[in-house]
């Protein structure tokens, strides 16, 4: 496996530490750097290939919430908080864990595996293929179901899982948002918002921050997405 580059961002020395040892523990993965901010994070965002950000969520200023918000593409993300109220907030923008203080190797090294799981299907994803796909399989109630990119209305994101809304039903799928969208083809399908995607040819009407697809669903944009959904649809 290739070299992992993690950031830790914590406004707390122990707490930093504390991921510190566990990360020294782990092959191929290497702490980049770390933070007591955002400001700083930021900083070391720009500068560096960063593959996983540990982000802790009560931070001075600028919230982890509020930082990962603002951010366009932002690496993978796995919340570490002494709070688990935040849990629902931290997979609704599809962090790939959530990690309650004081962290135990025992509970980090689940999360590794996770990380590690998560960042082998984006690379096979990235992979180019010798002819068009026009369909994925997808897991759905213990099995795998072949999903065809032409029978997707839109999907949207669920927590861990993702929702995808079809011509003839609806899909519970056990997959990420973020990782979902890596697996579409990027001509087709575009990310709208942190809770949705959808397939630009369905797409009916653009009017303030909302798309229709058909005449009667609705769904709001967000406004770091919108530039670039007007783009893809050639709208000036």
């Amino acid at each position: 496996m290739k070299n992992i580059n993690v950031l830790i961002v914590d406004d707390e020395p122990l707490a930093r530490e504390i991921i510190q040892t566990h990360i020294s523990k782990i092959p191929n993965w290497t702490v980049v750097d770390t933070c007591i901010d955002a400001k700083e994070a930021f900083e070391t965002l720009v500068k560096n290939k960063i593959d996983v950000l540990f982000l802790d969520i009560q931070m001075p200023v600028i919230t982890g919430i509020e930082f990962i918000e603002s951010l366009q593409n932002p690496p993978l993300v796995v919340f570490t908080t002494a709070y688990s109220e935040y849990a629902l907030k931290g997979f609704e923008l599809n962090a790939v864990d959530y990690l309650l203080k004081p962290i135990s190797f025992a509970r980090f090294y689940q999360t590794v595996e996770k990380v590690n799981k998560t960042l082998e299907l984006l690379n096979d994803a990235s992979k180019p293929s010798k002819k068009e796909i026009t369909y994925l399989f997808v897991k759905h109630d213990g099995k795998l179901l072949k999903l065809n990119f032409s029978d997707i209305l839109y999907i949207k994101a669920e927590q861990e899982y993702s929702s995808v809304f079809k011509t003839d039903g609806t899909l519970l799928v056990s997959m990420h948002l973020k990782l979902l969208q890596t697996l579409l083809p990027e001509k087709q399908f575009t990310r709208i918002h942190r809770s949705y995607i959808v397939p630009h040819e369905i797409i009916t009407a653009v009017y303030g921050n909302t798309i229709q697809i058909g005449t009667e669903i609705q769904l709001p944009i967000g406004s770091k997405y919108k530039e670039e959904l007007l783009q893809k649809l050639q709208i000036t």
